[in-house]
């Protein structure tokens, strides 16, 4: 081969090397393009994913605050709390006797010295005349709403009453069932009236006093929308 052929094929076999790194170029160029773009994207879904979430957890808290107000306005419940009281114009349930709002419901407390003795499920003579303008005004202003009486105790372990009842869960769940049928009695539909017991388990005050025991010593008749 003589020598302008020799330059001619290495002009020729430099051409292709070019091509070849040329075309190689140009594909990681346009690849290292794709990878730029993918990645502004993925950057800009992180960054609308992270705003949704502050906004979902500024959701979250605020639900969470009226959660905790809606509680606070429905009920109180633990040592030392209770249903906020508040002034009742009508219908009135008697002189000694606690009227409350807890959302919908009324509760009207009556302490366990107006209806029983100490460790006793028989009703007073004395508290009957209580029940009886209960009673009335229950049939008067709350005919169609329904009535569940709570009997509370304190944490003091049944002792001289102890072969009448297992223990404070027992006897809360039988003054219950006095209140419900004397009122049932006196002309209350048994229809619209349950018993419930709670024994210690709902107190509205310590127990570690003998004041605070008093007032867990109750009965509690909630009155309820149908």
């Amino acid at each position: 081969m003589d020598g302008v052929n020799r330059w001619v094929l290495a002009a020729m076999i430099g051409l292709a090397g070019a091509l070849v790194a040329g075309c190689g170029q140009q594909q990681l160029e346009e690849r290292n393009v794709a990878l730029t773009k993918q990645l502004e994207q993925t950057l800009q879904q992180n960054a609308d994913l992270q705003a949704q979430n502050e906004t979902l957890k500024e959701q979250n808290l605020a639900f969470s605050t009226e959660l905790e107000k809606a509680r606070a306005r429905l009920s109180g419940q633990g040592p030392e709390k209770g249903p906020v009281k508040v002034q009742r114009p009508k219908p009135e349930f008697g002189e000694g006797v606690e009227t409350a709002m807890v959302g919908e419901s009324v509760h009207v407390t009556l302490p366990e010295t107006v209806l029983f003795a100490s460790g006793k499920a028989d009703l007073k003579a004395e508290s009957k005349k209580v029940l009886d303008h209960v009673a009335s005004v229950l049939n008067k202003d709350y005919a169609a709403h329904k009535i569940r009486v709570e009997g509370h105790t304190d944490t003091q372990p049944i002792s001289k009453s102890r072969k009448y009842w297992q223990d404070n869960l027992d006897l809360s769940c039988n003054r219950a069932m006095a209140v419900v049928r004397y009122l049932n009695v006196k002309g209350v539909d048994p229809k619209r009236t349950y018993a419930a017991g709670w024994g210690p388990y709902k107190p509205i005050a310590t127990n570690d006093s003998a004041a605070g025991r008093a007032k867990n010593r109750r009965v509690v008749i909630v009155v309820s929308p149908q």
